[in-house]
C-alpha cells in the first residue's frame, strides 16, 4: 500500500509542477494555445493515426521542454540569486533547447499542413457564414487573454552586476 501512496504522491507533485508552469509561464500558455489550434485545424486534413501521433508527440515535446526550462530557471534562481555568468549561460541553454524544439515543431507543421487544397477548404469553411469566423475571432481573443494573464514569477540572475564575466580571448 505504501508504494501506491508514493505513486499517487508522484502524480500529485507532477500536477503541482504543471500547475505552477500554467500560472507563471507565459510561454507554456502560448504552446498550449498553439497546440489547441494545431489540433483543431488538423481536422481539415486527412491525417492518419500516425500523423496524429507525430503531431501529439511534437506538441508534447515542446511543452515538456518548456517545463524543463522553467525547472532549470527556478533552480538557478534559487541557488544563484545574484548575477552569475554561468547561471545566465545555464538559463540561456535551457531556453535554447525550447527554441530548438519549437523550430523543429514548426518544421513538422509546415511538412504536415502545407496543402493548398486544405487551405481552400479552410477558407471556404470560415467564409460560408458569419458565425464561424466570429467564433474563431472570439477564441483568438480568449487565447490572447489566457496568454497575457500569466502571473509573472520572481526571477533572479539579472544582468545588473559585473565582475564575473566570461572574457573571450
Amino acid at each position: 500500500m505504501k508504494k501506491r501512496t508514493g505513486v499517487l504522491k508522484s502524480f500529485y507533485c507532477a500536477g503541482r509542477g504543471i500547475a505552477f508552469c500554467l500560472r507563471h509561464e507565459r510561454h507554456i500558455r502560448v504552446h498550449l494555445v498553439m497546440t489547441a489550434y494545431v489540433m483543431y485545424f488538423s481536422t481539415f486534413y486527412e491525417f492518419t493515426k500516425t500523423d496524429y501521433a507525430v503531431l501529439i508527440l511534437t506538441c508534447a515535446a515542446v511543452i515538456a521542454m518548456e517545463i524543463i526550462n522553467t525547472a532549470v530557471e527556478v533552480v538557478i534562481d534559487k541557488i544563484s540569486p545574484q548575477y552569475n555568468v554561468f547561471a545566465m549561460i545555464g538559463k540561456d541553454l535551457a531556453a535554447g533547447a525550447v527554441l530548438f524544439t519549437a523550430l523543429g515543431a514548426i518544421a513538422v507543421g509546415i511538412f504536415m499542413f502545407w496543402d493548398p487544397a486544405a487551405f481552400l477548404r479552410i477558407f471556404e469553411y470560415f467564409t460560408s457564414d458569419f458565425i464561424k469566423p466570429s467564433i474563431l475571432l472570439l477564441t483568438l481573443v480568449l487565447a490572447v487573454l489566457f496568454i497575457l494573464h500569466a502571473k509573472p514569477r520572481k526571477t533572479g540572475n539579472k544582468r545588473t552586476s559585473k565582475g564575473n564575466e566570461i572574457k573571450d580571448d
